[in-house]
């Protein structure tokens, strides 16, 4: 911990010296103008690398050149330097002089000629407020990191909730919110919205004679095959349940949901996921759209989508029907 003493009298800066040595302070400097403080302080150049040791300045305010008062307010205004303690020196203690001192920054002042017993207390106190400062801070800092940290852990654990354990891709949770969220984004809009509901076929079939173990390695490369067909930063899919999964596509036409859907199907089947020996897994995959009005809600969609995925199963399954 360093003092500086700023004053331009030799005589007096050398008895303030001999005072702060005396009281047990070791390190103390000296400069016999405001522009040498600023100069030791390392505000002279811009960019320069600040003195961290310096905990308290002491100050005459009737410096030549800037005086104590302008030399005050630089200091003050470097963010290191806003909470470091400055005690003036002064034999004007006049109103208006005061209020000069303490609009400038300074905590408290010290009348010349300087007695050792009010320097002792002055300085002693404004080192313990320092202290009980720098504390605080402290406490702000760890509490901003801890806020941080609880932030992203909210942030991870709300994302988790929000994702299929299994596949990796959305839940029902997520997709609920977010369908909901894109359909009245597309009735503000007046614009097309498009649902995609994806089955994998004879699914219970493979589980039974591959293992569970396997039926699940096959949702986690279905559910990557179908993400993949997926181009644009608003289409989103989710796992639905079991082994169906559901898609929105915000500003999609019903032709366009028809490429998205086919090239799921046929991503899944490039997969060549097999069992029972030689059959391949394949997907059944309804679409349903629409321009949303006060007639329709999104549940009116994805029914509609579900009848026609009801559709693709009923008529051979591994293919696309649109309702």
């Amino acid at each position: 911990m360093a003092i500086l003493v700023v004053e331009d009298s030799e005589d007096i800066s050398l008895l303030l010296n001999r005072f702060l040595e005396k009281m047990g302070y070791k390190n103390v400097m000296l400069a016999g103008s405001a522009e040498e403080a600023i100069d030791i302080i390392g505000l002279s150049k811009k960019g320069g690398t600040v003195n961290r040791d310096i905990e308290l300045i002491l100050m005459d305010i009737g410096l030549p050149g800037l005086d104590g008062v302008g030399a005050c307010q630089k200091i003050k205004s470097d963010q290191w330097f806003k909470d470091i303690p400055i005690i003036m020196l002064t034999d004007d203690t006049s109103a208006v002089s005061l209020e000069n001192v303490f609009k400038a920054g300074a905590i408290d002042y010290i009348t010349k000629p300087v007695k050792v017993i009010e320097l002792r207390a002055r300085i002693g106190l404004a080192l313990s407020l320092k202290q009980e400062m720098d504390r605080r801070k402290a406490c702000e800092i760890e509490l901003e990191a801890l806020t941080r940290q609880l932030k992203e852990a909210n942030r991870i654990l709300t994302n988790l909730s929000y994702i299929d354990g299994l596949t990796g891709v959305a839940n029902r949770r997520y997709f609920d919110d977010y369908s909901d969220q894109e359909w009245k984004k597309a009735f503000r809009e007046h614009s097309f919205i498009s649902v995609i509901i994806v089955d994998i076929d004879f699914f219970k079939q493979f589980n039974d004679m591959e293992g569970h173990p396997a039926g699940d390695e096959c949702l986690r490369r279905v559910a990557g095959a179908l993400s993949d067909a997926l181009r644009r930063p608003g289409d989103f899919i989710a796992r639905y349940g079991g082994e169906e999964f559901v898609s929105i596509l915000p500003n999609t036409t019903l032709d366009g949901a028809a490429i998205i859907g086919e090239t799921m199907r046929t991503n899944v089947c490039d997969l060549n996921i097999r069992f029972a020996q030689s059959k391949k897994t394949t997907v059944s995959i309804g679409i349903a759209g629409a321009i949303p009005d006060k007639s329709k809600t999104i549940q009116w969609l994805i029914s509609g989508a579900d009848r026609a995925l009801y559709t693709a199963k009923k008529s051979g399954k591994n293919q696309v029907k649109v309702f």
